[in-house]
């Protein structure tokens, strides 16, 4: 147990910071129906980090960080572009695809470029969460916490916009400003995410637990509690797990957040009574 604790304290304490400020953005998400955008945005992000490592950087350096990050705001900004009255025509979904296949193909031909991209790539699918620093777990509570400042401040409009669009163009709202400030919000948790969890665990933290509570729960404020519960539930079975068997720490816990929703599904007839 000891050794668990002091082995894993860092990574879990990470995890947890990824669940809470993942949970919030992640309920934007799928009431948006553009569950695919924050893997597009990992992608885009990790296509970043690629060319940074082409130009000589190092995973996990600012300079590395700043190339990611200008790249996820390029995608940010394409993507809120992608909305469009005629979404019974052609869906946000499809473009989001379309971005999220040609980064991912220019992430891999750019990796082809560089020494050891074999193992950059798997690097940047799943992470390398067991090896975060109480530094980076220090900086990234703190970046987290300026930006949910920064969504709490304009939480009224962002979750209009949301969840009710028309609604919210009648209020003279601009779809596209708005759309641009969340998926840059979204830019930069993601760009810092996807170098510690990797694009696997990011989607998954930003989904399974919405969607679970989704399922469950019809309060939102109850529905964000029980996604945070869920999270951290499933950061702390993957983790242990990760631990005992010896397994990559972002892919167990994206495995148990699986097992988690698939359990949820079929003990829901119980949970709902």
């Amino acid at each position: 147990m000891q050794g668990f604790v002091e082995m894993m304290a860092a990574p879990v304490v990470m995890a947890l910071i990824l669940v809470a400020m993942h949970s919030h953005l992640g309920y934007h998400v799928v009431k948006r129906g553009v569950i695919f955008v924050d893997i597009a945005l990992a992608q885009i992000a990790a296509f970043g980090v690629a060319v940074a490592l082409l130009l000589g950087g190092d995973i996990g350096t600012n300079t590395t960080w700043l190339v990611a990050l200008a790249s996820t705001f390029v995608g940010a900004g394409l993507i809120s572009l992608t909305r469009s009255r005629s979404a019974h025509r052609i869906p946000q979904e499809a473009y989001i695809g379309i971005i999220y296949a040609v980064s991912s193909a220019a992430m891999i031909l750019v990796l082809t470029q560089v020494p050891h991209g074999g193992d950059e790539i798997r690097h940047l699918l799943v992470g390398s969460l067991l090896w975060v620093s109480w530094a980076e777990v220090l900086k990234t509570a703190v970046l987290y916490g300026l930006l949910g400042l920064l969504l709490y401040a304009r939480r009224k409009p962002l979750l209009l916009v949301s969840t009710d669009p028309e609604r919210a163009r009648r209020a003279g709202l601009s779809l596209g400003r708005w759309d641009f400030l969340f998926y840059l919000i979204l830019g930069f948790v993601v760009t810092s995410s996807v170098q510690i969890a990797g694009v696997l665990l990011v989607f998954c933290l930003l989904v399974v637990p919405t969607v679970m509570g989704l399922r469950l729960l019809s309060d939102p404020g109850r529905q964000f509690i029980y996604t945070l519960v869920v999270g951290t539930a499933a950061v702390v079975v993957g983790a242990a797990a990760s631990y005992g068997l010896d397994l990559p720490t972002g892919a167990a816990i994206v495995c148990t957040f699986g097992l988690f929703l698939a359990l949820q599904v079929g003990l829901e007839p119980l949970l709902k009574r």
